[in-house]
C-alpha cells in the first residue's frame, strides 16, 4: 500500500511541476495547451520524470511515459525553451487571422520540442522514432496541443497505427508489439495469435497499392480488430 501511495504522490508531484515549468504569464493559449496537457496525462495515467532529460541547458526538459494499448511503454523527451515564451508574450495579442498567427507560430517552433522512443525489453535500450509532421511544415496549432496529440496517438497506438499518416508508428509496432507481448506488457488475454493477426494487417497496409486498397484494407481491419463500422 506504501509504494502505491509513493507511486500516486510521486505522480502528483511531476503533473505540478509540469504546469509550473510550462506555463507563461501573458501567453493564454499556450496556458490552456498546458492545462490539457495535464489533463490527458492524468487520463492515460502517465507518469512525468524530471532529471534524465536535460542535454540543451536553454530548455527546461523533462520526460512523460505512457503505455499504449499494445503494452508497448513510450517515452516522450520534452523540451521547453521558456525564454521563447517569454519573448512571444511580449508582444502576443488574441489575434484572428489564422495566417497570423502561423507565422508567429513558425518563428518560435522550437519553444515547445519532443522526441518519442520505446522501450525494447530485449536490451533494455530505448528506440527513438519520429511519427510527428515535419520540423518545416506551418504550424496550425500550439505546440502544447501537437504534444496532446502525440499523447492520444501513443495511448491508443492500436486504433492510431490504421490512420493512414501513421507510417513510422505501423513499422515499429512491427517490432515493438511482438517485444511488448513477450515481454508480458500486453493485457492477460493477448495470444501471439492476436498479435500475429494484428501484424499481418499492418503488413497488408503498407504493401497497398493505392489510397482505395488501404482503405479497404482499413475498413475491414476496424471491423475484426476494433468492432468498428466506418459510416
Amino acid at each position: 500500500m506504501k509504494n502505491v501511495e509513493k507511486l500516486v504522490q510521486r505522480k502528483s508531484e511531476g503533473i505540478d511541476r509540469v504546469e509550473k515549468v510550462l506555463s507563461c504569464e501573458g501567453l493564454g493559449p499556450h496556458n490552456v495547451s498546458v492545462k490539457g496537457l495535464i489533463e490527458i496525462i492524468e487520463e492515460l495515467d502517465a507518469e512525468v520524470i524530471f532529471g534524465d532529460e536535460n542535454r540543451d541547458y536553454s530548455s527546461d526538459s523533462f520526460a512523460i511515459r505512457v503505455q499504449g494499448k499494445s503494452g508497448v511503454l513510450y517515452r516522450v523527451s520534452v523540451h521547453y525553451r521558456p525564454r521563447y515564451a517569454r519573448l512571444m508574450a511580449e508582444r502576443f495579442i488574441e489575434l484572428q487571422d489564422e495566417s497570423e498567427m502561423s507565422v508567429l507560430l513558425q518563428a518560435f517552433r522550437n519553444m515547445l520540442k519532443f522526441e518519442v522512443h520505446w522501450y525494447d525489453s530485449r536490451d533494455g535500450s530505448w528506440e527513438g522514432f519520429c511519427i510527428h509532421g515535419r520540423s518545416e511544415d506551418i504550424p496550425k496549432c500550439w505546440p502544447g496541443d501537437m504534444l496532446i496529440s502525440l499523447l492520444c496517438t501513443l495511448g491508443d497506438d492500436l486504433r492510431s497505427s490504421f490512420e493512414p499518416k501513421q507510417n513510422t508508428l505501423r513499422r515499429e509496432l512491427c517490432e515493438a508489439y511482438p517485444v511488448s507481448w513477450c515481454a508480458n506488457q500486453t493485457l492477460p488475454n493477448t495470444t501471439l495469435a492476436d498479435v500475429s493477426r494484428f501484424i499481418d494487417i499492418i503488413h497488408e497496409m503498407q504493401e497497398a497499392q493505392s489510397k482505395e486498397e488501404f482503405i479497404d484494407i482499413r475498413e475491414k481491419a476496424l471491423l475484426e480488430i476494433f468492432d468498428e463500422e466506418v459510416e
